[in-house]
């Protein structure tokens, strides 16, 4: 477990692009039942984003390299998905229902 959290800690820190909070309070308010943001909460939900986008690219590098490709395909990130308990959420939406319940 130490690992996993060592890995996580380390792709946090090599974050260097962020997600604008403007852009991300701007996004929010398009929905009808969110009214006003604090100041913290688009800042907040910018970091998930960014780590959860480096988590999932890391992983899906890490599948790539085990199948013997340089790059990342659409085939890649599915496989990532669908081995990786993590990212067992987002199933259905790329597999569609029969898929997401195996």
């Amino acid at each position: 477990m130490g690992d996993v959290q060592n890995d996580e800690q380390e792709i946090f820190n090599r974050i260097a692009t962020h997600f604008p909070p403007a852009k991300i309070k701007k996004i929010m308010q398009t929905d009808e039942d969110i009214g006003k943001v604090s100041q913290a909460t688009p800042v907040i939900a910018g970091r998930a984003l960014e780590l959860f986008v480096a988590m999932l690219v890391s992983q899906a590098g890490q599948t790539a390299r085990s199948q013997g490709n340089k790059r990342i395909s659409s085939e890649t990130l599915r496989d990532t998905i669908m081995n990786s308990e993590k990212f067992d959420f987002l199933r259905e939406a790329v597999c569609g229902d029969e898929e997401a319940e195996n």
